[in-house]
C-alpha cells in the first residue's frame, strides 16, 4: 500500500492520478444520485402512507358515526311507535279496558329488542302506569304497588315539555341506584317523548332506558390492522365514555377523576375538535381525525329556540388518535434499512474503489515490463515447439524402432541368425510396450476430462432421502420463515437411481424456496399409484405464469428469474431434472396460478420383478 501510494505521488504517474480523480468523481456523483433517488422514494412512500392512514381513520369514523346514528334511530323509532299506538290512545278513554293489552305491548317490545332496561309510561303528574324491567336476562312486568312517582326527575318534566313527535335524550352516563354508581357498569340513554290521547290533550310521557353499552360496543368493535387501540368516545365536555385507558372512563361520575379529560392530556387539540363539527390535523403527538355526532334526528328535535339550543349542546365526539411513533413506525424502519443499505453499498463501492486503483496502478506497471515479457513469450513459444516435437519424437521413435527392427528381423530370420532374432524380438517388444503405455496415459487423461454418470437403480427409503434433503435446505427456508413440510409415510420405499432422484429433489426444493414468499408454506409428497410413483413438490410462492409453464423444460427456451429474495439460479436445473428423470422413463410436469404458488410434479413406472 506504502509503494502504491509513492507511485501515485510520483510525478512520472500523471496518468495513475487521473485515472484516481475520474474514479472519485463517479464515486461520489454515484452516491449523490443515489441518496436523492433514496430520499424521494422514502418521503413518497411516507406520503402514500400518511394518505392511507388519513384515509382510513376517516373511513372508520364515517362507519362509526353511521352506526351510531342507526342505533339511536332505531331507538327513536320503537318510541314514537309506542307513543302512537293505537293501545295507548284507547287506554286514555277506557283505561281499566285497555291497561292489559298496552303493558303486552310494552312487554312484547322488551322481549324482542333485549336493549331496554326500562320501557314506561308515566302520566301527566309522574305517576308511573307502566314499568317493564330487563333483569336476569329476561323482561317483567313491574306490579302496580310497586310503581313510582317520577315527577322530579329530569327527564320527565324536560320531556314533558315537548310537542308531538318531539324526542328527548338524556346524557349517556352510568346508571345509579340508591345514589351509588350500579356495579357492573351500566351505561344508560334515556329516550322519552310525550303521549297524547285522541282529543289530542298531552296525557303523559313514555321514556325507554337504552343499555349504552350497545353504542360503545359498536364503537369499539372494528377490524382495521391500522386502527387498534386508537379510537376514543368522548361528550361534548371532553370526558371519555370509551378512551385508550379504562381508568380514565367516564371520569364525570367520579368526584375523584374529574380532572380525567380530553383536554387535560392533549391541551389545546381539545380546542380545535370543539370549534368544528369534523375535521382531522397532524401535531407533534400525531394524527388526529374526528366527527360530532348529534344523537337526536332532526325531524324529531324540538321547534323551540331555547330547546334548539339545548339540543345543539348535546352531542358526543368520535376520535381516531394514531401516535407519531406508529405513525412513522414504517417509515423509520425503512429510513434504518435505507441507511444501512446506503452504508454497505458505500463500504462496497470504496472498496471496488480501492481495488480498481491499485489494478490500473499494476496495469501502468506491467506495461513497463511488457518488452520483456514479448521476449519472454518468444521462448515460450520456442518451448512449445518443443515439446510438441518431443511428443511427436516420443511417438514415431517406438513406431520407427519397430519398422526398423521388423526389417532387420525378417532379414535374420533368412540367414538363421536366431541370436540376433531373439535381440530384435526383444527390442521390438520393448518398442511397442512403450508406444502402448504413452497412448494409454493420452487416453486416461482425456477421459477424465469427460464426466459420466452410471444409471444403476436400486432400491431405496425415499423418506430418508427426503428428510436429509430438507434439513440441508433448513437454513435456507428458515431464513425466509418457510414452513417445508413432508406428506411421506415412513418406509415408503422405490427403485431409482438414486444419486439422480437426490439432484431432481434438491432443484425442486431450491426452487421452491426460492420463489415463496417469507412466511410461506412447502409440501413436499409421494404416493404409489397403480403403476407409477408419483412425487410433488408444492409451495404457495408468486406463481409461474400460463405462457411460461410450457418451455420450462425446453433449453431452447432457456430464461432464468430472480427470487422472492433476489436469489439468482443457474437456469440449468429444470433441464437437468427432466433428462434424469427421463432416464428412468417418467415424465416430469408444473402446474401453476400466479399469486397462488406452484405444483411441480414428477412420476416414473414401478419396478417390475
Amino acid at each position: 500500500m506504502k509503494n502504491i501510494w509513492y507511485s501515485f505521488m510520483n510525478e512520472e504517474n500523471k496518468s495513475i492520478r487521473s485515472f484516481v480523480r475520474n474514479l472519485l468523481f463517479i464515486f461520489i456523483f454515484g452516491f449523490v444520485v443515489l441518496l436523492s433517488v433514496l430520499i424521494i422514494t422514502l418521503n413518497k412512500y411516507e406520503e402514500v402512507e400518511k394518505k392511507a392512514y388519513r384515509e382510513v381513520a376517516e373511513t372508520v369514523l364515517a362507519t362509526k358515526l353511521e352506526n351510531i346514528q342507526d342505533d339511536v334511530k332505531s331507538v327513536t323509532s320503537d318510541l314514537m311507535m309506542l307513543a302512537e299506538s293505537g293501545n295507548l290512545k284507547k287506554f286514555w278513554s277506557d283505561k281499566e279496558g285497555n291497561i292489559e293489552d298496552l303493558k303486552a305491548e310494552f312487554l312484547n317490545l322488551s322481549i324482542h329488542h333485549e336493549v331496554f332496561d326500562q320501557v314506561r309510561l308515566i302520566d301527566e303528574k309522574g305517576m308511573e302506569i307502566i314499568r317493564i324491567n330487563y333483569s336476569s336476562a329476561r323482561p317483567s312486568i313491574v306490579p302496580k304497588s310497586k310503581l313510582q312517582n317520577k315527577k322530579d326527575r329530569y327527564y320527565f318534566y324536560d320531556s314533558f315539555k315537548l310537542d308531538r313527535n318531539e324526542v328527548f335524550i338524556s346524557p349517556l352516563d352510568l346508571n345509579v341506584e340508591n345514589g351509588e354508581i350500579e356495579i357492573p357498569l351500566k351505561p344508560m340513554i334515556r329516550f322519552a317523548t310525550p303521549v297524547f290521547d285522541s282529543q289530542n290533550v298531552k296525557r303523559g310521557v313514555v321514556v325507554l332506558n337504552y343499555y349504552g353499552q350497545n353504542i360503545i360496543n359498536e364503537f369499539v368493535n372494528q377490524r382495521n390492522p391500522l386502527i387498534k387501540d386508537q379510537l376514543m368516545f368522548l361528550n361534548s365536555e371532553g370526558y371519555w365514555f370509551k378512551g385508550q385507558r379504562a381508568e380514565s372512563d367516564w371520569g364525570f361520575m367520579y368526584e375523584d377523576k374529574q380532572d380525567l379529560t380530553f383536554e387535560n392530556e392533549y391541551g389545546a387539540v381539545w380546542d380545535s375538535i370543539v370549534a368544528t363539527g369534523q375535521s382531522q390535523f397532524e401535531t407533534k403527538k400525531g394524527m388526529f381525525t374526528f366527527k360530532t355526532i348529534y344523537p337526536i334526528p332532526k325531524k324529531l328535535t324540538p321547534s323551540r329556540n331555547e330547546q334548539q339550543h339545548i339540543n345543539d349542546d348535546y352531542h358526543w365526539k368520535i376520535v381516531s388518535f394514531i401516535p407519531f411513533h406508529i405513525l412513522n413506525e414504517k417509515s423509520n424502519l425503512r429510513w434504518k434499512q435505507a441507511l444501512f443499505i446506503l452504508a454497505f453499498l458505500s463500504i462496497s463501492w470504496l472498496f471496488i474503489f480501492y481495488r480498481l486503483a491499485k489494478t490500473q496502478y499494476f496495469k501502468i506497471k506491467s506495461q513497463v515490463a511488457l518488452k520483456e515479457r514479448e521476449i519472454a513469450l518468444g521462448e515460450l513459444n520456442a518451448t512449445k515447439d518443443k515439446l510438441f516435437s518431443i511428443i511427436a519424437h516420443d511417438l514415431m521413435n517406438p513406431f520407427n524402432s519397430i519398422i526398423g527392427f521388423s526389417d532387420l528381423l525378417n532379414e535374420q530370420m533368412k540367414l538363421k541368425d536366431y541370436k540376433r532374432i531373439e535381440e530384435y524380438a526383444e527390442i521390438i517388444h520393448n518398442s511397442s510396450n512403450r508406444a502402448k503405455d504413452l497412448l494409454s496415459n493420452l487416453l486416461e487423461w482425456s477421459q477424465s476430462q469427460i464426466g459420466r454418470i452410471d444409471f444403476n437403480p436400486e432400491r431405496y427409503d425415499l423418506k430418508k432421502q427426503i428428510d436429509e434433503i430438507v434439513l440441508l435446505f433448513s437454513n435456507n427456508a428458515q431464513v425466509k420463515s418457510i414452513e417445508v413440510t413432508t406428506q411421506v409415510s415412513s418406509g415408503f420405499t422405490m427403485c431409482a437411481q438414486k444419486e439422480m432422484i437426490n439432484t431432481v429433489l434438491r432443484n425442486l426444493i431450491s426452487n421452491a424456496i426460492k420463489f415463496t414468499m417469507p412466511h410461506g408454506e412447502i409440501v413436499i409428497a409421494a404416493k404409489q399409484l397403480e403403476d407409477e410413483v408419483l412425487i410433488s413438490v408444492i409451495d404457495n410462492g408468486v406463481g409461474i405464469p400460463f405462457d411460461r409453464l410450457a418451455k420450462l423444460f425446453q433449453i431452447s427456451e432457456n430464461e432464468t428469474t430472480l427470487g422472492t429474495a433476489n436469489e439468482k439460479g443457474t437456469g440449468l436445473g429444470l433441464m437437468l431434472c427432466k433428462e434424469f428423470i427421463e432416464k428412468h422413463n417418467g415424465r416430469i410436469w408444473a402446474e401453476s396460478e400466479i399469486g397462488k404458488g406452484s405444483s411441480f410434479k414428477f412420476s416414473f413406472p414401478l419396478d417390475k420383478e
